[in-house]
């Protein structure tokens, strides 16, 4: 019989990935878990970071509009940028993934990195991506 480690989860602060091109694969969309404030929703992904190259494995968040707008997404590679939504009277702005599926450099550069074909995207074509979406580069 063999037995596998615990995942190691990632903290993963959408602050700090803002304006970064991304790919974040949905695992698992969790219907009220139990945190310090009380019972939130919130989904479980795979976020890899093409603005960093950086893979972060079972990150966990709650803000309510990207739990909105990835639990019909679990299986599925989604493309955007972190950024801010607009923010209801009295309330800070929701964290959102500002779709970046349409634009051909960002595509290119995400299938580049998940698909191994460079060590990082080519600068040029990240810059000239996040260019494009209002993002800025790292």
């Amino acid at each position: 019989m063999q037995f596998s480690a615990p995942a190691a989860g990632s903290v993963l602060k959408p602050a700090e990935i803002e304006g970064h091109l991304l790919v974040v694969e949905p695992t698992e969309y969790i219907e009220s878990m139990p945190t310090q404030r009380g019972d939130s929703d919130a989904v479980r992904c795979t976020v890899h970071d093409i603005t960093t190259s950086t893979t972060h494995p079972e990150v966990l968040w709650f803000s309510t509009v990207l739990v909105g707008s990835l639990r019909s997404r679990i299986g599925a590679k989604v493309l955007g940028v972190m950024g801010r939504g607009v923010a209801k009277p009295g309330q800070t702005a929701p964290w959102v993934l500002n779709d970046a599926s349409t634009n051909p450099e960002a595509v290119k550069a995400a299938q580049d990195y998940l698909g191994g074909q460079a060590a990082t995207p080519a600068a040029d074509e990240l810059a000239a991506a996040l260019s494009l979406l209002g993002a800025k580069p790292a």
